[in-house]
């Protein structure tokens, strides 16, 4: 099984070739973080900042 081409416009115009991720239409390199999969990591990473913070205070 392969996995879809990216489908974002590179600098020059031509589009990616890079295969895109998993549940996403765009590559790691064009993955921005408006997308599910970056909301998803800027959440996992705040939640973890926090629990360390809470960790830290005891």
């Amino acid at each position: 099984m392969t996995r879809p081409r990216c489908g974002a416009q590179t600098a020059a115009g031509r589009p990616c070739t890079k295969p895109a991720m998993v549940n996403s239409s765009r590559c790691q390199l064009h993955q921005g973080g408006w997308s599910a999969y970056g909301v998803a990591q800027r959440k996992k990473k705040e939640a973890e900042a926090k629990m360390r913070k809470l960790r830290k205070r005891k």
